[in-house]
């Protein structure tokens, strides 16, 4: 058995005994949770960071697991923003939460293979406390690289067996690229995956690689022509640059995959077919089940990642600020509260 299988295998075997150990409590929200303590934890105080491994569970299906993947959660212990079965963890502890596939299929949020009568089981594992930042993100970057290379390869993995099981689609979604590019007069690249990049202002450099992060202002479009998501339009609210890691998939494969065609200053569009979008689920309401998309795409910069960096420490020390500011207007409300109810008091007496 390898590390990572009898990690695996240790942490669902902590699971099993804390569900037989004790029954679910029900939080005001809803929520059922169990908390499995470790008496000799350290408890968390505000200001922590906790890192969290995660695994969920259906049935006895694994749906996610956080030490395959390598990447644990880095969560700040805040009390004011926890829910409040968060609020009493140690060190070491374990809390399960519990959720009805009823409630997620009731509002529309249950996956094609959940049935009713059944639960989705999310298991924490509290595995250290931080007591800064600076701390948790040094450890958080221990992860960084496996992590990467764990869901480049899983995505790529996938992407490829869609492609090669299900010629029929990708012809489908090729004729429609085709015909849509012929109608609107548009000339361009096909990828080896299908994408198709249409460049109307070239830029300058060499093609974007796997080590550079491409800072990008986009606007996405359905077939029919209706904008769905964009970064220079202001009602879609977040008018500020897009940075994409070339090396790691947060955003749809048919991006990473057209803009390594693409070079700092290029202004183009990026023709996505289905599989290489949302797929057969799509993104609704906007976005239906197996629609092709396009994004018209500017490459504004190219950063390494040394750079890219800087700029996330900049983001993260801008939430901080943020994150620390909403405290002391928190704090000031309760002390504001706390000395109206004092001068209530001797009223209420009289």
């Amino acid at each position: 058995m390898n590390k990572s299988i009898s990690l695996v295998a240790a942490a669902l075997l902590i699971f099993a005994i804390g569900c037989k150990q004790q029954d679910f409590k029900k939080d005001k929200d809803g929520t059922e949770y169990k908390l499995i303590s470790n008496p000799n934890g350290q408890k968390a105080v505000e200001g922590d960071i906790m890192e969290l491994n995660l695994l969920v569970k259906y049935k006895d299906s694994l749906l996610f697991n956080s030490i395959e993947k390598s990447a644990p959660r880095f969560l700040p212990y805040d009390t004011a923003q926890l829910p409040s079965y968060f609020k009493e963890v140690h060190e070491g502890d374990s809390l399960v939460l519990r959720q009805s596939t009823d409630s997620l299929i009731k509002y529309g949020q249950g996956a094609p293979f959940m049935k009713k009568g059944n639960y989705i089981i999310q298991s924490f594992k509290v595995v250290k406390l931080f007591h800064s930042r600076e701390a948790a993100d040094s450890a958080a970057k221990t992860y960084e690289a496996a992590a990467k290379a764990i869901n480049k390869k899983t995505v790529i993995d996938k992407v490829e067996k869609e492609i090669t099981s299900n010629d029929s689609l990708v012809k489908a979604d090729d004729k429609i690229i085709k015909d849509y590019m012929a109608k609107n007069n548009l000339t361009g690249t096909k990828t080896k995956w299908g994408t198709y990049v249409v460049i109307d202002n070239p830029g300058t450099g060499p093609n974007l690689s796997d080590s550079d992060i491409a800072e990008v202002n986009y606007t996405g479009r359905t077939f029919d022509d209706s904008t769905f998501d964009s970064n220079t339009i202001p009602k879609f609210g977040h008018v500020q640059p897009l940075y994409v890691d070339m090396n790691e998939f947060r955003v749809i494969p048919g991006w990473i995959d057209g803009l390594k065609l693409m070079q700092k200053g290029t202004k183009g569009k990026i023709l996505i077919p289905s599989y290489l979008a949302w797929g057969t689920t799509g993104a609704p309401p906007k976005i239906a089940p197996n629609s092709n998309v396009i994004f018209d795409i500017e490459v504004t910069d190219v950063l390494n990642q040394q750079q890219y960096q800087e700029v996330l420490d900049k983001q993260q020390k801008q939430m901080e600020q943020q994150r620390q500011m909403m405290q002391q207007i928190q704090q000031m409300q309760r002390q504001q509260q706390q000395k109206q109810q004092q001068q209530a008091q001797p009223q209420e007496k009289k």
